[in-house]
């Protein structure tokens, strides 16, 4: 017992670290789909540890878009921190985009930061079921499955998104489904679970419009989401950190990425039928 006792008391023992409060980097946050919409790219930059507000957005940047065809594009800011495109403006599937950032004020002894992207083909959706598991965890979860045919002649990686009623509900990046296709390639999927919900704390009912978005990510995309995923996901030991920070496209030492991915979608009015378990 005394033993324990000693052990349990030296765990309180405080520590302080030494943190370097005065190395900013650059956060970019930006993507290219195939939906006609505007396109929103934001700028800020990194704090240190103990900053208990909001990053600094970085403004009175350019930011320029150019397509492999040399058709070129310059975003207009149009909040603090927040580059847009046209409203009309959509990714072309096959073609790579260069993003070129030049700002009014160096971070890190740099102005300038670049990134490349390409877009890939992403397969049709041949229809989606939203499935209740009364029996997974306290409350039961909902599964939302997936029914289409995988390209045989490529590799691919697919980025999953969910909407009810038009509203997102994988809003943080630990509830979008990410998956690549080495166990179903070329194959149809007969109902593969794309999405889960904890039905404590996300319930879905009758009359319910789901929308599914299926992203065709490129490998470097891929990768980078699911590092991402890994760096907030719970270590092993309990308080380990991350291996690494996530590894982005951005040049200069800058954090984040710049992406290009296909969409494709599916919708399902929720009937008493279709989420019978």
């Amino acid at each position: 017992m005394i033993l324990i006792t000693l052990t349990v008391m030296s765990c309180t023992e405080k520590i302080e670290i030494e943190l370097d409060d005065d190395y900013t980097r650059l956060v970019v946050e930006g993507n290219i789909t195939t939906d006609t919409m505007k396109h929103s790219f934001y700028l800020s930059k990194t704090t240190s540890y103990y900053y208990n507000q909001l990053p600094p957005k970085v403004s009175h940047a350019q930011i320029t878009l150019t397509d492999n065809q040399g058709n070129s594009m310059l975003l207009t800011e149009e909040s603090e921190g927040e580059y847009c495109t046209p409203d009309d403006f959509y990714g072309i599937i096959g073609q790579s985009y260069q993003m070129h950032i030049e700002l009014e004020e160096e971070i890190s002894d740099h102005t300038t930061y670049q990134a490349s992207s390409n877009i890939v083909d992403v397969a049709a959706i041949d229809s989606i079921r939203m499935v209740f598991e009364e029996n997974f965890g306290k409350e039961g979860y909902w599964v939302l499955q997936l029914y289409f045919t995988d390209p045989i002649e490529t590799e691919d990686y697919y980025m999953f998104n969910v909407y009810r009623n038009n509203i997102l509900v994988t809003d943080t990046l630990d509830k979008v489904g990410l998956t690549e296709d080495s166990f179903f390639n070329g194959n149809a999927t007969n109902g593969l679970g794309v999405a889960y919900f904890n039905n404590e704390y996300q319930s879905f009912e009758v009359g319910d419009t789901i929308k599914l978005q299926m992203a065709g990510l490129n490998k470097q995309q891929f990768i980078y989401f699911t590092d991402l995923n890994k760096t907030i996901s719970t270590q092993n030991p309990l308080f380990g950190g991350p291996p690494a920070n996530a590894q982005g496209n951005i040049t200069n030492g800058a954090f984040g990425f710049f992406g290009a991915y296909s969409t494709t979608y599916s919708s399902i009015i929720l009937t008493e039928e279709n989420i019978l378990p």
